[in-house]
């Protein structure tokens, strides 16, 4: 039996990855490069696009639409998971609140991982549809 990656234990702790299978852990954290970025920076600028997928590991980020903050991005969490589905550019900026580090995955090797593995999309779904519950229930 191997020993499990570093990379690959930190994204199982993460709620939305806890029942993927070793290889797809494998092959999410295979291309995934480790960034610490301090607080200020922007990951992704509304209307832009972007063609990577950001997963918390510390700190927190904010997001702002039209020039207001909207919500804060605690660790744990991902950041550009809606346009990882349509390719289209991000409905907010996300930027570090607080120094962070970050797992940044190229949306290409995501979709292969996706597509070998519907459980993980049911997860980011479900991530997804509680996001947007959220922001709705701020709304009215």
């Amino acid at each position: 039996m191997s020993k499990t990656n570093p990379k690959e234990a930190r994204i199982q702790a993460i709620p939305m990855f806890a029942d993927a299978d070793r290889k797809a852990l494998e092959r999410l954290v295979e291309p995934a490069d480790e960034v610490t970025v301090p607080a200020g920076h922007v990951l992704t600028q509304q209307g832009q696009h972007h063609h990577e997928l950001f997963i918390i590991e510390s700190g927190t980020a904010e997001v702002v639409v039209d020039g207001k903050t909207v919500a804060d991005i605690p660790a744990g969490q991902m950041i550009g998971e809606l346009s990882l589905f349509d390719r289209g550019s991000a409905s907010a900026t996300v930027r570090a609140a607080t120094e962070m580090t970050l797992m940044v995955l190229p949306y290409n090797r995501v979709d292969q991982i996706m597509d070998d593995n519907p459980t993980m999309v049911r997860a980011v779904a479900a991530e997804l549809a509680a996001r947007l519950r959220a922001m709705d229930a701020r709304a009215h």
